[in-house]
């Protein structure tokens, strides 16, 4: 026994030191990459009016700083917010991450009919890891089509122009055509026959491409940085410093300090830092990338008046003393793990002798039937097989679900009857089972779909999801912080105007008195209200109640796990086709969705797994063309 006990101490410490090894001594090998896209494929507006486009960017591990730059058309759209800044029909995203995931919803007003487009033009994205700084490698840029009603008053799309269109004189040496930079028109100066007095270091010219134009470039002899001198319209000559990996060019500024000339420019320039460079360190140190007239090159401080090689040492030397750090900690967690497997074995030794002298106080025997055996196997091979393919656990687990009903048989038209009634004993009830020991699992970033005809008990399973029903039997696993049921009309006082039932409605979802005030513009917009807010919602139709608990329901972002119980069919064909708009942008948004609806199209176009259910029971799980199919086969015999 003490043998066994001692093979497992040892096991537990070898575990537990390999565990701590890989975390502290952790190496790069995965590949960096990221993709920036929009929250559909297209997009659909009237002229006049607002909507918003959702933008994702999305990266393999944690995202350190990004800058994205998202061109629109700005003939025909007026952006109103929801970034950093914009200029001349580019909007700017930039700013720290703090996950793998940032997400931004932009306003824009339509200001003319037409076929317009949204696209993300560039996209720097770095990773977060204070090792090494590794830009990542965006794998989509995204474009999105989109049609607004109405007369087309903006002008045709065309590419971003690179050639100047009236090309100015200059008798500079250069290459044609001439580039823009910074809103300004440049020819590249040709560095075969002609050489800037700027560039005064013993330079060699190395042949490459800008774009898709032949250059060739001043570099030293080292070949460690690039320049390329521009000419201006007024003869000008301008020092540039290009990197090969950003596909980008610098400014590039000079420092003379009478012996040395610098040239000095964007350590992004520099294709490869050393250790213990990051961007952290370049914002705080004022980091710059220097070529010296001598020929060297390398990292500078750029301080009030001089520049300072940037010392490699210093900054990776706090990272030496680490070894006598790991050694402590490595002893401090081996004493702990060995103090609390001692704990267990004592306790396990403790809990074994109560369970013995319970089993042996017992004297009747349970006898168990074959029946119940065979209902705990099903439930023990239920649970243990909740594991997807990705060896991922699901985010939704509907175990072994019974929600039944009590439904009395009385006819009793008011209190006097009923207790009447009641007194005689001539009120019987009969259970109604809404759901039968339904079971089905849901991962993360699934859309799963529940079909069946009316009264199949869809939307009674996702009121148990979210927490507004306890079952009768079997449980629901999930996070309920997480979810956000989307259900339309709820709380709803038909003798209230518009704007009170939109803050009586937006409360009973959750959200706060500021957040409506912010949103109250944007829900009678995109109900179409504008001239109902002060209207009694009793006097509204049908289709403007709907339209009005749609954009409430849909106002805030997205939650992680989103419900949706029949909210597209909602208003007249264009409504329609708004409100499923929005909906994808929050389905394509990063959640895990779980929705009712009888529209068959609409199971299909969005969701990647359908649940089948018929009068309580559960029919079939599985791939959305096949049950469906199952489904139309059903209704059709």
């Amino acid at each position: 026994m003490r043998k066994i006990v001692l093979n497992k101490i040892v096991y537990a410490v070898a575990v537990m030191c390999m565990v701590i090894t890989i975390l502290y001594c952790p190496t790069d090998v995965y590949a960096a990459t990221g993709s920036v896209t929009f929250g559909s494929e297209s997009y659909e507006a009237r002229d006049n009016s607002q909507f918003q486009v959702g933008v994702y960017l999305k990266t393999k591990s944690k995202m350190g700083s990004y800058h994205v730059e998202v061109e629109y058309d700005k003939s025909r759209m007026e952006y109103t917010g929801g970034a950093e800044s914009e200029s001349n029909g580019v909007i700017t995203l930039e700013g720290i991450g703090v996950s793998d995931q940032i997400k931004y919803m932009l306003s824009f007003k339509t200001i003319s009919g037409g076929d317009a487009y949204i696209k993300v033009k560039n996209a720097y994205i770095y990773t977060s890891d204070a090792n090494s700084t590794e830009q990542f490698d965006m794998t989509e840029l995204d474009e999105a089509g989109i049609t607004i009603e109405g007369e087309d008053t903006g002008t045709p799309r065309t590419e971003e122009p690179t050639e100047y269109v009236g090309p100015f004189e200059t008798d500079i040496p250069h290459l044609e055509p001439s580039i823009k930079l910074n809103d300004t028109d440049y020819y590249v100066v040709d560095s075969n026959q002609y050489v800037p007095e700027s560039v005064s270091w013993k330079y060699v010219l190395v042949p490459g491409k800008l774009g898709n134009m032949d250059v060739t470039f001043y570099s030293n002899e080292a070949q460690d940085i690039f320049f390329l001198s521009l000419v201006d319209s007024n003869g000008e000559t301008h020092l540039y410093s290009y990197s090969n990996s950003q596909k980008q060019l610098y400014e590039c500024n000079f420092y003379n300090t009478g012996n040395t000339i610098y040239y000095y420019t964007s350590p992004y320039a520099s294709d490869s830092w050393p250790e213990g460079l990051t961007e952290d360190v370049i914002k705080k140190q004022n980091i710059c990338y220097a070529l010296r007239s001598d020929g060297e090159s390398g990292f500078y401080k750029v301080e009030a008046d001089k520049l300072t090689l940037w010392n490699v040492d210093e900054n990776i030397a706090d990272a030496k003393p680490m070894t006598g750090k790991l050694i402590f900690i490595m002893i401090i967690a081996i004493i702990t793990g060995l103090a609390l497997i001692v704990l267990v074995y004592f306790w396990g030794r403790e809990v074994g002798r109560a369970r013995r002298k319970k089993k042996n106080s017992k004297k009747k025997r349970v006898i168990v039937s074959n029946d119940i055996k065979q209902i705990k196997n099903d439930d023990v091979e239920k649970t243990e097989n909740h594991l997807n393919e990705k060896g991922e656990e699901p985010i939704i687990s509907v175990q072994d679900v019974t929600m039944k009903f009590k439904i009395s048989n009385s006819s009793a038209s008011g209190m006097k009857d009923f207790l009447i009634q009641k007194l005689k004993h001539q009120i019987n009830y009969r259970e109604l089972y809404a759901l039968d020991h339904v079971s089905f699992d849901v991962y993360k970033g699934e859309v799963v779909g529940i079909i069946g005809t009316n009264g199949s008990g869809k939307s009674t399973m996702l009121r148990i999801v979210s927490g507004a029903l306890n079952p009768s039997g079997g449980k629901v696993v999930v996070d309920r912080r997480k979810v956000q049921l989307l259900t339309l009309g709820t709380g709803f006082d038909m003798e209230l105007t518009a704007r009170e039932n939109i803050y009586l409605n937006g409360a009973i979802i959750g959200y706060s008195k500021k957040f409506i005030d912010e949103h109250f513009d944007e829900i009678i917009d995109f109900a179409e209200l504008q001239d109902f807010v002060d209207e009694k919602v009793k006097n509204f139709s049908s289709g403007m109640v709907s339209r009005l608990g749609f954009a409430i329901a849909t106002a805030g972002d997205a939650a992680e796990i989103l419900i949706l119980d029949e909210v597209l069919s909602v208003g007249d064909e264009f409504f329609r086709k708004k409100s499923l708009a929005r909906v994808k942008e929050m389905i394509h948004g990063g959640s895990t969705v779980l929705m009712v609806s009888h529209g068959m199209g609409t199971i299909l176009d969005n969701c990647s797994k359908v649940v089948w259910i018929e009068k309580g029971k559960l029919q079939m799980v599985g791939d959305p063309k096949t049950v469906c199919a199952a489904y139309r086969k059903q209704q059709n015999v």
